[in-house]
């Protein structure tokens, strides 16, 4: 299975991946202790999903019952000729929304590795994930190799930075497992953690998704508190404060080769003014396709009311 394994690492290099590693179908042990105690601290917030299959996440075979190996990949989106932030009067989207929703890129090229491993492989099952079933991208990521959980709860690739996006192929193929990464390469760096507006990070490696702009401006609904609201500046969907100040992206991030991720804005495109004014329908025109098109109109709207209060400065 060695010879095989190296094969398939080149097929999922070839459709345009940036790094791959593979791991066994054991249950997440420390992950699944980590989301537990998140869970039973309530910083999951209202993303019910989370405690409602935690159980299923720190183990694949509850996801594929057959399950023997895991292929995790890692995808760059990073666009360093696009400002990670916007100029206070745009409405600044987090670079990895930027493009087209990463769900189905990642998803077509894992499901032609797949296709081509069951050719080749008679007898071969699996199924493909991309952060939306119920798994632990980062700790299968680490336990696989690619990289380390970094203070601020990303996954950070040596020598390659954070900006990637994480997912793969459970199968029922006995894969020779690659080594896993048991240092913490962030040493006595807690610039991301200093850096966060809303103090999310409670302490080293534990985030506080309540408190987080990533989450206040894409999973929660209703009204966000004052205190919070005022910290937001003028981002709308998402954040990457913590990543654009961590040592390992300012020295290696580099651009993306994936078209699709490709920013389609320009900060002339995301003024608010322009987007406080937007219809329903010319919001879904305007982003179709990407992953901002989830947040919906009504939490859109809000966002950008927000923004446009803390640019006035009330």
């Amino acid at each position: 299975m060695k010879d095989l394994a190296s094969q398939i690492k080149q097929q999922i290099l070839s459709t345009g991946f940036d790094a791959v590693g593979i791991t066994t179908a054991e249950p997440l042990t420390k992950g699944g202790a980590d989301l537990k105690s998140f869970i039973r601290q309530n910083f999951h917030g209202t993303m019910s999903w989370l405690s409602d299959t935690h159980k299923q996440k720190s183990d694949p075979n509850s996801f594929f019952k057959e399950a023997k190996s895991i292929i995790i990949a890692a995808q760059n989106y990073y666009q360093k000729k696009d400002k990670i932030r916007f100029q206070e009067d745009s409405g600044n989207i987090s670079i990895y929304a930027r493009g087209r929703d990463y769900h189905k890129v990642l998803r077509n090229k894992f499901k032609k590795v797949l296709n081509w491993l069951i050719s080749v492989e008679p007898g071969t099952n699996g199924r493909i994930f991309v952060d939306s079933f119920p798994i632990m991208e980062k700790p299968l990521a680490m336990r696989a190799g690619l990289g380390w959980i970094a203070k601020n709860t990303t996954l950070i690739l040596k020598a390659k930075g954070s900006f990637f996006f994480l997912g793969g192929i459970i199968t029922n193929l006995p894969l020779p497992p690659d080594e896993p990464i048991t240092v913490d390469f962030c040493g006595e760096c807690h610039k991301c953690q200093d850096a966060c507006p809303t103090n999310a990070f409670p302490e080293p490696f534990r985030l506080d998704a309540r408190r987080c702009i990533s989450y206040l401006t894409i999973e929660h609904k209703g009204t966000i508190d004052q205190g919070f609201a005022k910290q937001m500046d003028n981002y709308i969907f998402g954040c990457d404060i913590c990543q654009a100040v961590c040592p390992w992206n300012i020295r290696f991030a580099r651009d993306t080769r994936e078209k699709d991720f490709q920013s389609r804005y320009k900060p002339a495109d995301l003024l608010l003014t322009k987007l406080e004014n937007l219809s329903q329908t010319d919001y879904e025109k305007m982003f179709e396709g990407t992953p901002v098109r989830r947040l919906g109109y009504d939490r859109f709207k809000r966002n950008v009311r927000v923004a446009k209060k803390n640019l006035k400065g009330d």
